[in-house]
């Protein structure tokens, strides 16, 4: 049986370890209590029960850390770790007194590990509880096997060979299967055609993989990559030909394929159905150029599926949607999986009680199956907490046995640098023999996937990939020196376009990122678009973002409409962003609840906070633009300090996606500054900081420390323990103006001049190498001139900016400014 060993210090036992232990029961764990006779409790028995242990948790505390047996636990595990013979170490933090930067924690469980506090006991029971069933997973690769387990979907075949033997209907020449990521799309579309003896061979097809950023010219290129016909000229300057002229081109292509008896697989993520629901003009029109034809030539497992109203009246376009496991699916393959796992004692109610909490995914379902089939570690009602949680962390799971192996994290950072690319690619970066064992235990885990016609592309999992970036985890320089001359020398090669439409794509983004001379007939929209939208997101040049867009958009008759309104988009961000009033002119070309969004947008940058709630509040319940504008507003009324009216927002924000370290934030500052707030809300706070631990990247964690001093200030109204962090925090973060703001709001809590006069003089300095909001700094120096109570300065300081503020804001302002002036 896996185990966990635990290690922690006695004085942590009453109130904290025996809990715990209780909870996971003494099969499981190694614990002195369960597992030594009293007073028998010797070096060699430990060193004994570590041998015996798969998992080594360690309860972080001041005793903890002072322990000589803990130290010398520590010490063994990590040899246990490298010599694989303990898969997983889980630190938890228990102390709060204690952070990731003390140093008696060992460098390299601060390095690889995320140190996370988990004040309740139960919680570290389940946490510990996903980690022993991951272990059994990956010790036991025959469980795995059931994840093959087709169940379900019977109505829709059935559903699918009725319509391909419908003979009053013309055959489809696309077949779209819609549905979320996982669900198994491209396995029913595989399953159908065999059924219908479309396909004979039994693997499920590779597919070519689209995502949104990508239009009319991309599709052309990733056919190309098919060599079903050998485009040649026609392949280039693609933006300098008609939408007319690159559709013949796909038809040809398709001709081609048709007359081959290929059907064409695509994973579409955006392209030809975008995230309206519609479908793209291009590709309907071309399809509607077919005539009869007796088998399907493109099958495309699609994110998003059409509306029925946008749906074309056309026999030739197919429509299936796989939603998720239904309720009667979902306790069939629950049910079938106790039948093979051989469990025949879970009552009707239990397994109602199961049912009730599968969300659909099959994973989860054969996650619930491991702890039905546990039953010594804790009683059945405290397992269905667990399985509830079970989403929660999967990126972590994935990637937490690879945390002491940096070779292999530094392969997934540099695989995440990309949308797709092929094999030969990244081999050209990392040494073939040395990492194809990696590739081949990655794809294994389906943390990474093949797609492209032939499998010869690479595709990191999208919780992977979105975890690495949400987290801003960089390759190392050593794979981004070797992949900076791969480009370069791919941009020198004369045949260019013979690359795989990855590598081109790729490789001329970088180019135009780093104004790199290409020559203009390689250049695609696409192309573009990516670059701005790296360079926007990661606070790049807002100048290189407008600059590229105007380059562009001078051939808009050339372009898809789709693609021009996404370069627009993201023209009218920057130009917003500088609050540069071009915008005025350019969103006049964006129409609907964009127009508005953006227009709210720039009036928020300009400081005209009455005109952007106008246009925030009228779109706050548009498709498409809601959660945008919600967190626009949360972002107005915070500058605004009208901290209820942005509370009701904040919370949906963060309890829609809990994982967005922005939305954390924001909830934490409206809920510690509401002035309805009450004593449970406390327990949300701390909830809010843990989650910001939780997601672990650099700016949460800095977020994390500010919510922590803030808490101090406002919460414990404990002056020297929230000086004190905010001081840590920003000597652990000297380029972020943010700890410094915070700094100023702890001041003024304590209304100390001293404090808010500190900080203020180093966002001064800083200003001049970093934005810093001059509205904001303004504010704060009316506040400062109020607690030296010279209230006329301080209205006088602030009376031009607050002019375009709503009434009711500028009179509680000038009233805070007044408070603060009489103080004394």
């Amino acid at each position: 049986m896996i185990k966990a060993f635990l290690s922690h210090s006695s004085k942590d036992k009453e109130h904290y370890v025996r809990n715990v232990a209780n909870w996971l029961g003494k099969e499981n764990i190694i614990y002195d209590e369960f597992t030594f006779e009293e007073g028998e409790r010797t070096l060699d028995q430990i060193m004994e029960g570590l041998g015996d242990s798969e998992l080594f948790v360690l309860f972080i505390s001041n005793s903890a850390l002072e322990s000589e047996w803990v130290k010398k636990e520590i010490t063994e595990s990590k040899k246990l770790l490298d010599e694989g013979k303990i898969l997983k170490i889980f630190p938890i933090i228990i102390d709060n007194n204690i952070n990731h930067e003390d140093q008696r924690i060992p460098d390299w469980l601060r390095k690889d590990y995320n140190l996370q506090p988990i004040t309740r006991a139960r919680t570290a029971a389940s946490r510990i509880k996903n980690h022993l069933y991951k272990i059994s997973w990956q010790k036991h690769p025959k469980l795995e096997k059931i994840s093959s387990l087709f169940v379900g979907r019977n109505d829709k075949l059935e559903e699918f060979e009725e319509r391909i033997n419908d003979y009053t209907k013309k055959k489809p020449t696309v077949i779209f299967a819609s549905g979320l990521i996982g669900v198994g799309r491209r396995s029913f579309l595989s399953k159908a055609l065999i059924k219908c003896n479309i396909q004979k061979n039994q693997i499920t097809p590779y597919a070519i993989y689209l995502d949104r950023n990508e239009s009319i010219e991309d599709f052309i290129l990733k056919l190309n990559d098919l060599g079903i016909t050998d485009l040649k000229e026609s392949a280039l300057s693609l933006s300098e030909k008609t939408i007319e002229e690159k559709q013949k081109i796909i038809s040809n292509i398709l001709n081609e394929a048709y007359k081959a008896k290929e059907t064409i697989f695509f994973l579409d993520d955006g392209c030809i159905i975008n995230y309206k629901r519609e479908l793209t003009p291009w590709f309907k029109m071309i399809i509607e150029e077919y005539n009869d034809i007796n088998f399907p030539v493109l099958c495309i497992a699609s994110r998003y599926r059409v509306n029925f109203a946008n749906r074309p009246r056309d026999d030739r376009f197919y429509f299936i949607e796989l939603p998720e496991l239904n309720v009667k699916e979902r306790r069939r393959l629950l049910s079938q999986l106790l039948e093979i796992e051989n469990i025949d004692d879970l009552d009707p109610s239990n397994f109602s009680s199961v049912c009730d909490l599968l969300t659909g995914l099959p994973e989860q379902v054969r996650f619930a199956i491991e702890l039905i089939k546990d039953k010594n570690i804790i009683p059945f009602e405290n397992k269905l907490p667990i399985l509830s949680d079970f989403n929660n962390d999967k990126a972590s799971i994935q990637l937490q046995r690879y945390a002491h192996n940096e070779t292999v994290l530094d392969f997934i950072r540099l695989i995440a640098q990309f949308e797709v690319i092929t094999l030969d690619f990244i081999f050209s970066i990392v040494d073939k023999d040395k990492y194809l064992p990696v590739l081949e235990a990655l794809i294994a885990e389906s943390i990474c996937e093949l797609v492209g016609s032939d499998g010869e592309m690479i595709r990191l999992n999208d919780i992977v990939r979105d975890y690495i970036k949400r987290n801003r985890l960089k390759i190392n320089d050593e794979h981004n020196k070797k992949l900076n001359l791969v480009v370069k020398e791919i941009v020198n090669n004369e045949d260019l376009t013979e690359a795989n439409s990855s590598v081109y794509i790729f490789t001329i983004k970088e180019m135009l990122k780093s104004d790199e001379y290409i020559d203009p007939k390689h250049l695609i929209p696409s192309h573009y678009l990516r670059c701005m939208k790296d360079l926007y997101n990661a606070k790049g040049s807002l100048e290189k973002v407008i600059s590229l867009a105007d380059t562009i958009l001078q051939k808009e008759k050339n372009m898809d409409n789709g693609v021009v309104q996404d370069i627009r988009y993201y023209l009218c961000l920057a130009l917003a962003k500088k609050s540069d009033s071009r915008l005025l002119t350019e969103v006049q070309k964006i129409r609907g609840d964009e127009h508005k969004f953006l227009l709210g947008f720039y009036y928020r940058k300009c400081g005209r906070l009455s005109d952007a709630l106008s246009q925030f509040e009228s779109i706050i319940n548009a498709p498409y633009v809601e959660s945008r504008a919600k967190r626009e507003l949360v972002q107005v009324y915070t500058q605004l300090e009208e901290y209820d009216k942005a509370l009701s927002y904040a919370k949906k924000n963060y309890e829609e996606n809990r994982s967005n370290q922005f939305h954390c934030q924001a909830y934490f500052n409206c809920l510690i500054n509401s002035q309805h707030r009450v004593d449970s809300d406390n327990i949300v706070l701390k909830d809010i900081i843990t989650t910001l631990i939780n997601i672990d990247s650099e700016q949460s964690n800095e977020m994390a420390k500010i919510a922590d001093a803030m808490y101090s200030a406002k919460i414990e109204n404990d002056v020297v323990k929230s000086i004190t962090i905010i001081n840590d925090c920003i000597a652990t973060y000297p380029e972020s103006p943010y700890p410094l703001l915070a700094k100023c709001d702890v001041g003024l809590k304590f209304k100390s001049i001293q404090t808010l006069e500190e900080a203020l003089s180093s966002l001064d300095k800083m200003k001049r190498r970093k934005v810093v909001s001059e509205r904001t700094l303004t504010t704060y120096q009316a506040y400062l001139m109020a607690l030296k109570g010279d209230e006329n300065s301080a209205n006088q300081i602030i009376s031009n900016d607050i002019k375009k503020y709503p009434q009711e804001a500028r009179e509680r302002i000038l009233k805070r400014i007044k408070e603060y002036a009489g103080k004394n």
